[in-house]
């Protein structure tokens, strides 16, 4: 197991696990924004966030389906079918910004998410001709590129589209995304609806350009359609133009760590009645990544560790899966800590 910070200090010790996992991913991580952008939580979570984890999912589609497209990207399609069917790993199909270019610490701010994800939780998958080579993370890229909203254990084929935008002008804020969405979906278009409002003020509707341009500047703006409004399915923008679920998530695993360290210093703890009965009054706890990549707390004195599950029948809501799960998905996990254990 991978060790980390002595100070019991595990908001410390959680941004040191996301700097070596962005390490452990390859991410950009440039740091050239403002400083508050500078979290390495901040741009962990916004990775882990896009990634698709790999699951048998069910596939729904559209009635955009099917779509008149080259042969060479009906066998990406089909390959992308046969991933999602088998549970396999689609993310080498994936936009390269997943780990490049897109940097919550960035610069830009245009470049500091996946605007379309963000504002409307849609991802998009390259569809070419031959599978991913095993040496290389990203598949070649492709002329048609598929459009989905992923779940759990379900995936909605929205659209596939070309990607040439000077045949799909504004490609990733085309409105007729979200309409397809909804058209087909009502019922879990409803969980967005904002009832009560039955039309958006203005003079001039919003066009597709509009979207990207008010993305771009950290404005959320209500989708509206038939007479119904929609809050952002993704949640939408920070005026920091990075993405909100993400500065959720970042600010949830702070909270699930001052949680965890609150409990484990407790006087009355069965932690702390553990330490004592062994002469530790003062323990340093430390948050440790294993080696199947989940992680717990040593206390270094006694070289004690209590390592946190991933899940608890007993207890749906537990803390420690929680914390566990949301810092470093079962995914994820295995890479960090071999990565850690290498460059240690």
């Amino acid at each position: 197991m991978s060790g980390m910070s002595r100070n019991t200090d595990l908001i410390k010790d959680v941004n040191e696990v996301a700097e070596k996992a962005i390490e452990a991913f390859e991410l950009s991580y440039v740091k050239t924004a403002h400083s508050n952008l500078h979290d390495p939580l901040l741009r962990w979570c916004d990775f882990i966030l896009r990634y698709i984890a790999p699951s048998k999912r069910t596939i729904y589609k559209s009635d955009r389906f099917p779509v008149n497209i080259s042969d060479d990207a009906k066998a990406g399609l089909q390959r992308i079918e046969n991933l999602f069917n088998a549970g396999g790993n689609v993310n080498p199909y994936q936009s390269k910004t997943l780990t490049l270019f897109n940097d919550t610490s960035g610069k830009k701010e245009r470049k500091r998410t996946d605007g379309l994800w963000a504002d409307w939780d849609i991802h998009h998958l390259h569809l070419p001709l031959n599978p991913v080579d095993t040496a290389e993370k990203y598949s070649d890229r492709s002329e048609w590129v598929l459009f989905l909203k992923v779940y759990s254990n379900a995936v909605l084929f929205i659209d596939i589209k070309h990607h040439d935008k000077n045949i799909e002008p504004d490609l990733f804020s085309q409105r007729d995304l979200m309409k397809t969405f909804i058209r087909n979906w009502p019922r879990e278009a409803e969980f967005y609806e904002i009832r009560g409002v039955s039309g958006l003020a203005g003079n001039q509707p919003v066009n597709d350009a509009d979207v990207a341009n008010l993305r771009s500047n950290g404005i959320n703006v209500p989708f509206e359609m038939d007479g119904k409004v929609y809050a952002p399915i993704g949640m939408g923008m920070t005026t920091a133009v990075t993405a909100m679920r993400v500065s959720i998530l970042m600010n949830k695993i702070y909270e699930y760590a001052s949680e965890v360290q609150k409990i484990f210093m407790h006087e009355d703890s069965p932690y702390m009645n553990e330490l004592k009965s062994n002469g530790i009054d003062n323990p340093q706890y430390e948050l440790v990544i294993f080696d199947d990549g989940g992680l717990g707390i040593i206390e270094k004195g006694i070289n004690k560790a209590w390592k946190f599950p991933r899940e608890n029948p007993n207890v749906p809501n537990d803390l420690f899966c929680a914390f566990n799960n949301s810092l470093m998905p079962a995914w994820a996990g295995s890479l960090v800590s071999q990565y850690w254990k290498n460059n240690s």
